[in-house]
């Protein structure tokens, strides 16, 4: 609308002098009210920085990824064989071409590196944490899934974890949720599989215990979900990945709630 008002006032007042007058300030009107709409409208403003702090945001998040999970496959101060795997099925669902695997690991064994310093990372993470909670809480899910690779929970890997997720926002309970969701989630044999999953598990997956009411219960579920929405996330800038274990979770959320709300009945 500012920008048509602009042309208008441009054109009267052109009018008032002659033709050539009238072309060059109703040019200078249109685009006086082009900067007008755009000063007012806080989306145009900002949209042209908005695309290059998605991209920036994107870059730091892939590079944090990798070297957070080197970090934690070296914090009882070896690299299992198990982690090793588990790091191959991340990199496998990245879908990398052979350089883009290659970068993610070198990452991988930068973050493993004695003098890696986890601060480089984890501060810029720390300071868009809020903005980007549920994408950042996705970011944790897959380093949970090193910090039990080896089928538990060990303290000398736990501890970093917890420390790690408290300086993003996250509190140690919510951390703990986060390691025994993925815990029950890598218990399944498929994300699709509605058979076996416990209803330790799925209490687990949900984030409440088990002598929570119907009303809390519903709330867990409808939070996950919220949480874990591919569409959300991708407004956020999540990776392909991270859309792709977002799913996957979605599905075993609504797994969990299906199996407790059917032995509630």
């Amino acid at each position: 609308m500012a920008k048509w008002l602009g042309l208008l006032v441009g054109a009267l007042l052109g009018n008032a002098l002659n033709t050539a007058a009238l072309i060059l300030l109703s040019l200078s009107g249109y685009l006086f009210g082009v900067w007008l709409e755009r000063r007012s409208d806080p989306i145009l403003r900002h949209r042209k920085y908005l695309s290059k702090d998605h991209e920036a945001f994107q870059h730091l998040l892939h590079q944090s990824t990798f070297l957070m999970m080197g970090y934690l496959a070296k914090a009882d101060g070896r690299v299992s064989e198990q982690e090793i795997a588990t790091a191959e099925e991340i990199f496998d669902s990245f879908h990398f071409d052979s350089g883009g695997r290659q970068e993610a690991i070198r990452l991988f064994n930068a973050g493993k590196h004695p003098e890696f310093n986890l601060d480089s990372i984890l501060n810029p993470l720390a300071s868009v944490s809020r903005r980007h909670r549920s994408l950042i809480k996705v970011f944790l899910e897959i380093q949970a899934r090193i910090v039990i690779a080896d089928g538990g929970m060990d303290t000398a890997r736990r501890r970093p974890f917890i420390m790690i997720a408290r300086q993003l926002g996250f509190s140690e309970q919510l951390a703990g949720n986060i390691l025994r969701r993925i815990q029950a989630r890598t218990s399944q044999a498929k994300p699709s599989d509605a058979s076996g999953l416990d209803l330790e598990s799925a209490y687990a997956l949900l984030e409440v215990p088990p002598n929570c009411s119907k009303q809390e219960l519903k709330q867990a579920y409808r939070r996950a979900m919220s949480e874990h929405h591919p569409d959300k996330l991708m407004s956020q800038g999540a990776t392909e990945q991270m859309i792709e274990t977002a799913t996957e979770q979605t599905q075993l959320i609504q797994k969990a709630y299906e199996a407790i709300t059917a032995v509630r009945k």
